[in-house]
């Protein structure tokens, strides 16, 4: 990838970035101990045994949303540290280039084809 093509990566994966941390901040709090972590907030719907359910529903989906989103965020973080450090389309595990092809369909990918299997 020439340079242009990564300043607009590194762009495209900022806007990503902030959706993401918005995302997060929604149903989750920072966690002032661990940097780049979340504590899913615990919903308060009421008192009710109805509400209670509802409430370990939520608690349970928002707790996988999370680890999703912060997975996805780390990545994206990693990917524009790789962009930033010139490091950006080799591999993680062999040190090879990574093909453009599989950067343009996969721009997060940390390893080549042969190493992520």
């Amino acid at each position: 990838m020439d340079k242009q093509e990564l300043e607009k990566l590194d762009k495209d994966l900022e806007k990503e970035e902030k959706n993401l941390i918005d995302q997060l901040n929604r149903i989750a709090n920072k966690n002032p101990l661990v940097k780049g972590d979340f504590e899913v907030r615990v919903p308060n719907y009421g008192d009710e045994d109805e509400d209670n359910a509802r409430e370990a529903t939520d608690l349970d989906k928002n707790f996988a949303l999370t680890q999703e989103l912060e997975t996805k965020l780390n990545s994206i973080k990693k990917t524009r540290e790789k962009i930033k450090n010139n490091t950006y389309g080799k591999c993680d595990n062999c040190g090879s280039e990574i093909p453009t092809e599989r950067l343009k369909a996969m721009p997060e990918a940390h390893k080549c084809i042969t190493c992520a299997v």
